[in-house]
Order: structure tokens, then sequence, then C-alpha cells
């Protein structure tokens, strides 16, 4: 993976999952962090502002953060953020990643970093969701682990890979997706087969298809696609061996729940039919 030198803003390092997520994978070496003493005070002062923290647990989460990244930190030249073009209340962001030498700032706040005033520094702000969708499409297997062990340390509460990136979909909804439907698709593909292989019903459109309460799965030859009945329409396709689809933590759950349904049905069959 090329080396990506990233400036976070305050807003990124607000929300705890985001937060966490952010640094997990600079921890696992996909990216440099950097930020300076004012963005990490920014965001540790809202955390106590809007009740989330306490000061004490604010200042103990500032030391942990700087101890784990000592390199991050940046100090900006006197007047650097003066000749910064940019939104006032952010020209110090800026600041801090011409010092940083960062090419990508990660914000939440695209407003106040607009191309014209970046482009000079040869700089790009990016929103989370687009930044860590491309860490993950660098080396999917290294933010897969990320996760992965995230999920395994949590304990209050704990929570599974798919509850996980079901938080992190409210602030990451392209990046939960993503990571979603290339872990479960596979997955998903075959329950929705076997269940048209034991269930399905002949299509008008031709084929085989399963009406169920939220989804309808239809398959005609080598074509066989998921389709929601919430008004998101198709949610997976397979067509030629590729998979391609927008998988939701709901919608793993539910085709999880399917599977077990159907194994107890067949069981049951199979049962049933030993006894006659």
């Amino acid at each position: 993976m090329p080396e990506q030198l990233v400036l976070l803003d305050s807003c990124v390092m607000f929300p705890m999952y985001l937060r966490d997520i952010l640094l997990r994978c600079a921890r696992a070496g996909c990216y440099l962090p950097y930020w300076s003493q004012e963005i990490l005070d920014g965001a540790t002062r809202n955390l106590v502002i809007t009740g989330k923290m306490s000061d004490e647990k604010a200042m103990k989460l500032e030391g942990t953060i700087t101890a784990a990244f000592p390199e991050a930190m940046v100090e900006v030249p006197n007047g650097l953020a003066e000749i910064m073009t940019n939104h006032p209340g952010d020209r110090h962001v800026l600041a801090a990643a011409v010092t940083a030498k960062a090419n990508i700032i990660v914000t939440s706040n695209l407003r106040h970093f607009q191309a014209k005033d970046l482009t000079p520094w040869k700089i790009e702000a990016q929103h989370p969701d687009t930044f860590l969708t491309h860490l993950y499409d660098l080396d999917p297997d290294s933010i897969l682990q990320v996760i992965q062990l995230w999920s395994q340390d949590l304990k209050k509460p704990p929570l599974t890979f798919v509850e996980l990136l079901d938080l992190l979909g409210k602030e990451l909804p392209i990046f939960a997706s993503k990571v979603l439907s290339h872990e479960y698709s596979q997955s998903v593909f075959q329950t929705a087969k076997k269940a048209l292989d034991k269930l399905g019903k002949v299509a008008l459109e031709g084929g085989l298809c399963f009406e169920g309460e939220r989804y309808r799965l239809w398959q005609n030859g080598r074509v066989l696609t998921i389709t929601a009945k919430d008004n998101r329409g198709e949610i997976l396709r397979v067509q030629n061996g590729t998979i391609q689809g927008q998988l939701s933590s709901a919608d793993i759950k539910a085709f999880q729940i399917f599977e077990q349904s159907l194994e107890t049905e067949l069981q049951q069959a199979k049962t049933h039919k030993s006894q006659i």
C-alpha cells in the first residue's frame, strides 16, 4: 500500500466509532496520521461540551492518543494559518496539513476545504467515508483484519462483526456496505440459491422466483437477483459467476435467519421421509 500522509480534522476525531476505526487503521500501518494540538483540543472540548465525556475522561483520551501516536503532533509555525484562503474557522487545519506535508485532509466538513484553496498546496479534502473506502479498495485484507480484531476487543458492549459495521454505517454508509458485501455476498447468494432450488415457483418472466415478505429472489440460467421490497430495489446480482450488490447489516441478519429456518425445514423433511 502506498504511504499516505493524512491530517485528521477534529470533526472526525469526535464520534467514537469513527475515531476508533481511523486510529486503528493508522495503527495497522494503512496510513500516517497527523493533527495539531488545536485540532486535538477541539475534539476533546466538544466531547465535554456535549456531555459525552467528563473533563477527566477527555484528558485521559487525549493522553492515550498522543502516547499511541507520538509522531502525529505537528506544530504550526506562527503566521501560516493567516495566509490560508479556506474558511477562516478551519485555516488552522489546512496550515497543520501543510506543516505535516500531508496530501489528504480527512474531514466531514468539506465545505470549509474547497479545491481552489487546497490545490496550491497539493492537498485534497476527503470525507471519512470516501477515505476509508479508498483504504479498503487498496488493501481489503488489512482493513478486514482491523475490524475483526476490533470486534473481538469490544466487551462493553460486545459487538459482532456485523453489529460493529451496522454502527459504522451511520457515519460511513458506503464503506460499511462495501465491507459487508465483500464478506457476505457469497453466503447470501448460496442461501438464495438454496431457497430457489427448494421453494422456487415458475416466474412470469421465466426462471424461478421466491416471494418473501421483505425480498424477492429470482433466477434464470446463470443470473440470480435479490430485490428488496423497501424501495431500495436490487441489492444483489450474480451473473456469470460475478457478484455485485450493496448489502446492509439488516440484509445479512435476515438471510442468516432465513438460512437457519431453511436448514430446519430441510432437516424436518428428511426426518419425515425416513419415517414413511
